[in-house]
């Protein structure tokens, strides 16, 4: 039986193909699946495939754990405990390597993300990249969380999903800076229709009945989101939200300048932490980004409504008087 899909990412066409392994990493990209039939020959595939031990096979055994780039380019990420092995494989046609355990397969961390370094190494750019932040949209306009991991950003994305706005993303998302000469917007595209919830996050968001497709290795339980979440593919990016957790003193939005942006952005610098992407691709990025859009920083709590209230400020169309 051929489970072969297609999805569109940052408008961007990938087939992704392999063997029974593939029903296990579908959830993850239903909201970005293009079409039940693979693309053309000239379509960039990930290949998910399921082997007893990857990381022990001999290409691979005598490598440390972590990421390893080659000189044409080529990624390497190397799991072990349980095992796997994520490859990037550039050229005319771009290749996507996931070969993984039946541990890893079942992992919450693989389920929610899988491919996630492969997939930023495809994308990166200069004006493009996969960052570790959080991103919802109302009307066609996004905010984009960030902060180190613990801050709130899952918990902020989902409260404002639940309160009606369209999720993109909780932990990974797409930024991709605007070109005034072709009339483009700065943008967020969304990627995985999931989500990590450790359990207080879980029970506070009335989300226990979330389908639970598996556990990461700290405990936090890895959900498809519910059928009254809505994702969001793209949508143009009006303000960058550093969340601060806990911290009363910021209760609103407080306007940060173009150089706390750029260091507050170093918290979702995935492709560097990585090796799927360069120090100056990201630079690059950044700095286009916070030219055009708005930052802020807010001060998070179990105040929900305050929160929602404020980032629903940010977002709301301009309007004009007559």
């Amino acid at each position: 039986m051929d489970l072969s899909f297609g999805v569109q990412i940052a408008g961007r066409s990938l087939t992704i193909c392999g063997d029974s392994s593939v029903s296990a990493i579908r959830p993850a990209f239903a909201g970005v699946i293009d079409s039940l039939r693979p693309g053309t020959e000239q379509t960039p595939t990930l290949e998910i495939t399921e082997f007893p031990d990857p990381s022990a096979r001999p290409e691979w055994s005598a490598l440390a754990t972590g990421s390893h780039r080659g000189p044409d380019g080529r990624l390497a990420v190397i799991r072990r405990g349980p095992s796997s092995v994520e490859q990037f494989v550039p050229g005319a046609v771009p290749t996507l390597l996931v070969q993984a355990s039946p541990g890893a397969l079942a992992s919450g961390d693989l389920r929610a993300q899988p491919a996630h370094h492969a997939l930023a190494a495809w994308l990166s750019g200069p004006s493009i990249q996969m960052v570790h932040a959080g991103a919802v949209a109302l009307e066609g306009r996004g905010v984009l969380f960030v902060g180190v991991g613990g801050r709130g950003k899952t918990t902020t994305a989902l409260a404002c999903a639940q309160a009606g706005f369209e999720f993109l993303g909780d932990d990974l998302c797409v930024i991709e800076a605007g070109d005034a000469g072709r009339g483009t917007s700065a943008t967020v595209h969304g990627v995985y229709a999931t989500a990590k919830l450790n359990a207080d996050t879980r029970q506070r968001l009335q989300a226990n009945d979330w389908p639970t497709l598996g556990f990461t290795p700290i405990g936090k339980a890895a959900v498809a989101l519910p059928s009254h979440v809505r994702f969001q593919r793209s949508a143009r990016l009006v303000a960058i939200v550093a969340v601060r957790a806990r911290d009363a003193s910021i209760p609103q939005p407080r306007r940060v300048s173009q150089r706390t942006a750029i260091q507050l952005l170093a918290s979702t610098a995935l492709p560097i932490a990585s090796g799927s992407g360069t120090p100056g691709h990201w630079l690059s990025t950044a700095a286009a980004l916070v030219r055009e859009v708005p930052a802020f920083e807010l001060g998070l709590s179990w105040d929900l409504d305050r929160v929602l209230s404020a980032i629903a400020g940010l977002v709301k169309p301009p309007t004009h008087g007559l």
